[in-house]
């Protein structure tokens, strides 16, 4: 009999993140929490709630639609019949991210105008130099800045580090990558100046970059090579005792 071994949720989308680090922008907390509303709803106490089970589906979509273009997959032969729900459900929810995005942007630059408007041009100056003096995020590594894109000034992305391959000119995974770089990849965004929050796709939307190539040492996180700890003299299947 075959023997198959199962591997949990959490477990699957940590090896999805592996392979997909700039292509997978889907929090890890959020992806189980979603999940795990939805199934526990109708598995514990018979609940089913219809938009709580569509935005796990939604969710589901946005780690296996990469995958799916990582594996050179046909998608329409993987979707078939579903394909038209996989689309309007896409849209759908790229529309509602855009029509947050433009209320976050439209909210923020009406509290920047009403909290620094009064000040001179030196006084905000002063002003927007203390107040960005350090990320608001924990971890320096993990945080760079960037321009607000309500109101202009300094904000902060915030991610997850990954060790990348750029060549020369340092394009990241070009031809001839044999330098190896630590790359920041955003999923949040704070400005402390107008108090914009951005997360996961509305930095996409808002054009903000996917991914910064950081000037720390990526020895720290790069995994050893196995050849590495590997003795070709060593025998594997030898047993100790029989002999």
């Amino acid at each position: 009999m075959t023997r198959i071994k199962t591997l949990g949720v959490v477990a699957a989308y940590k090896r999805c993140r592996t392979l997909l680090p700039r292509e997978l922008t889907v929090d890890e907390k959020a992806f189980a929490s979603e999940l795990a509303n939805a199934r526990n709803g109708v598995a514990h106490v018979g609940m089913h709630d219809a938009a709580e089970a569509q935005q796990a589906v939604v969710t589901c979509f946005r780690v296996i639609d990469p995958l799916l273009t990582l594996l050179q997959a046909d998608v329409q032969d993987f979707w078939g019949t579903y394909r038209a729900l996989h689309d309007q459900l896409n849209e759908k929810r790229a529309d509602a991210i855009q029509l947050d995005l433009t209320v976050k942007l439209t909210k923020s630059r009406s509290l920047f105008a009403s909290r620094y408007g009064s000040l001179t041009e030196a006084e905000q100056l002063v002003v927007f130099e203390a107040i960005t003096m350090g990320s608001p995020f924990s971890g320096r590594d993990t945080s760079a800045r960037q321009d607000c894109p309500a109101c202009g000034k300094t904000g902060w992305l915030s991610g997850w580090l990954n060790v990348e391959w750029a060549n020369a000119e340092g394009q990241i995974d070009g031809e001839d990558s044999d330098d190896p770089v630590l790359v920041l990849h955003p999923g949040l965004f704070a400005c402390p100046i107008c108090g914009l929050t951005l997360e996961d796709d509305e930095l996409e939307h808002a054009d903000l970059p996917l991914e910064i190539v950081t000037q720390h040492d990526p020895t720290p996180y790069m995994e050893p090579d196995p050849d590495f700890y590997h003795d070709d003299n060593f025998e594997y299947d030898r047993n100790p005792y029989s002999e």
